[in-house]
């Protein structure tokens, strides 16, 4: 635990490191912007499953975030293939939703090699968020196509 701790926060770090240096030499692609956020999920995602294997994260919130992604990914390609739609700006609840998955990572990290009185509190408090904002920005993200594909596209 100790070693997946020191690994999730040196790939947040380099992350973060990696989009401001893109970001000040101006040297963001189209791809990129595809790629960057497909990994961070995939990584955050086989965070979760890991976690879950072993217990520390309810089944039922894996299985919720896993099918809202599939349903944003889903929906993507049916916008893309179908209507012909190449531009997807995340929700301000979508990035909400990551951050409390993040959140809820780190918090069950931090607890268990660090075991404190409140980390159970800071792991209950990120599994509800992560219900919460996973709920609505999928909602949301299935309104937002709604809405493009009943639009020309551009």
């Amino acid at each position: 635990m100790e070693a997946a701790l020191i690994l999730s926060c040196g790939a947040g770090v380099t992350d973060w490191i990696d989009g401001y240096v893109a970001r000040r030499l101006g040297a963001i692609s189209k791809v990129g912007t595809y790629l960057d956020p497909a990994a961070d999920k995939l990584l955050l995602v086989i965070a979760f499953v890991s976690l879950g294997v072993i217990g520390l994260i309810p089944a039922w919130l894996i299985g919720l975030v896993i099918v809202r992604d599939l349903v944003i990914v889903v929906g993507v390609v049916l916008l893309w293939k179908l209507r012909g739609r190449t531009e997807f700006t995340p929700l301000l609840s979508g990035k909400l939703s990551t951050a409390f998955q993040i959140f809820t990572v780190l918090a069950v990290l931090v607890g268990t090699v660090f075991p404190f009185k409140g980390a159970r509190i800071l792991r209950d408090a990120g599994v509800v968020g992560t219900l919460l904002f996973t709920c609505i920005s999928g909602l949301n993200y299935v309104r937002k196509g709604i809405k493009m594909a009943s639009q020309e596209s551009l």
